[in-house]
């Protein structure tokens, strides 16, 4: 009795064991949703100006798009999230880093204008 008792405990333990190696084997669902995100971020630092101030950036986030789109090919769905989710933070990145410096750019334009007209009002208050 106590030897079938702990027949079945083990067998129990392989049946557990083996549920959660195929569970850990399988990729899941596709990231469908991660990867239109991850399009669409891409698409949308594209428009802005991040190819001229963050080409990096945004070129790494189209080969992390390319990767995603890659795996998904394979149905290797958590390669294909994992590199999605780059994508997206890399085109964030992208178009954040170009609008900073954009801002940065204008900024150092309205200081320089505003310098000319503080200078301009000098020289007019002295004639009077």
């Amino acid at each position: 009795m106590v030897q079938r008792c702990q027949y079945v405990q083990w067998i129990g333990v392989g049946l557990v064991g083996c549920l959660l190696g195929l569970g850990g084997c399988s990729s899941g669902k596709a990231p469908t949703a991660t990867l239109s995100q991850a399009e669409l971020a891409v698409e949308e630092a594209n428009k802005s100006e991040a190819s001229e101030y963050a080409s990096f950036e945004l070129q790494t986030a189209r080969e992390h798009l390319e990767n995603a789109k890659q795996a998904m090919q394979q149905e290797n769905y958590q390669e294909a999230r994992r590199q999605a989710e780059k994508a997206l933070v890399n085109a964030q990145l992208a178009e954040t880093k170009a609008e900073a410096t954009s801002a940065r750019e204008t900024a150092a334009e309205l200081r320089k204008s505003i310098e000319s007209l503080r200078r301009e009002a000098e020289r007019a208050s002295m004639k009077n």
